[in-house]
């Protein structure tokens, strides 16, 4: 009897997240927060992507490298991406959307997971965009000022540029899904990023290190070490992930 009801319920709960799926990500497209932060954000990468050719072709204008190209678009997916996936995870708290889409699936890890999801994939795709635009625009300048393009590109400025993202993309996830206010999220991911990691660095002996989030994207990259990379994602990952999961499971909905 019990291996009756496993089997009958494994592909009721594979169909329900299926279901919420598809429904997160309609809903970034329909949701004017969601869909805002989305324009937005490709809106500033092609400006980034143009601004970054601009100024390798000023630095040296006999040849542009693609490596550098990545490297410096990389530098705003780490700013860009955590916003989107806030805006994902939490812009439907504030409208109250999501006591629709409680309606529709009462289980709400089933929702929860299917914005974690949905912010994994838009945000992939996106940097995906963003790294061909960073080919194109560097080899555009390139060819119309005469200089050499150098492709230079290899696996590791790729990994780089991805595990920058992933980051970024999980700590949006965790900010959003722990404060539920997408103002909130945003000003507390920049903060952060551009006032408590830098003053970490200024704790002697190196403590602050660990537990600085950029510890994570060194480690990646190798630079860093495992150590500070485990305790900062402990820290700003796993704790606001963990809270976030909790509230979405007992939040009520204001």
């Amino acid at each position: 009897m019990t291996s009756l009801i496993l089997a009958d319920s494994t592909p009721q709960t594979a169909g329900r997240f299926g279901r919420s799926l598809r429904a997160e990500l309609r809903n970034v497209r329909t949701t004017r927060g969601t869909r805002w932060a989305l324009g937005l954000t490709a809106a500033l990468w092609v400006v980034v992507g143009a601004g970054v050719a601009a100024i390798a072709l000023l630095v040296d204008a006999d040849s542009v490298s693609i490596s550098g190209a990545l490297l410096g678009m990389g530098a705003a997916v780490t700013v860009f991406v955590p916003i989107l996936a806030i805006f994902i995870m939490a812009a439907d708290w504030q409208s109250r959307d999501v006591l629709t889409t409680f309606a529709l699936e009462p289980r709400r890890h089933i929702v929860f997971l299917a914005k974690a999801l949905t912010a994994l994939i838009v945000c992939t795709v996106l940097v995906a965009i963003a790294a061909v635009l960073a080919v194109v625009f560097t080899a555009g300048l390139a060819l119309a000022a005469g200089a050499t393009i150098v492709w230079n590109a290899d696996a590791e400025s790729i990994a780089v540029l991805l595990w920058s993202a992933a980051v970024g993309t999980v700590s949006g996830i965790a900010y959003g899904a722990a404060t539920q206010r997408v103002a909130i999220a945003i000003v507390f991911s920049l903060v952060q990023g551009f006032v408590i990691d830098p003053l970490l660095m200024l704790i002697p002996h190196g403590i602050g290190s660990w537990f600085r989030l950029t510890a994570i994207t060194e480690a990646g990259s190798g630079t860093g070490e495992l150590g500070p990379a485990l305790t900062a994602g402990l820290l700003w990952l796993v704790v606001p992930l963990a809270i976030g999961f909790a509230r979405n499971q007992r939040a009520d909905v204001q």
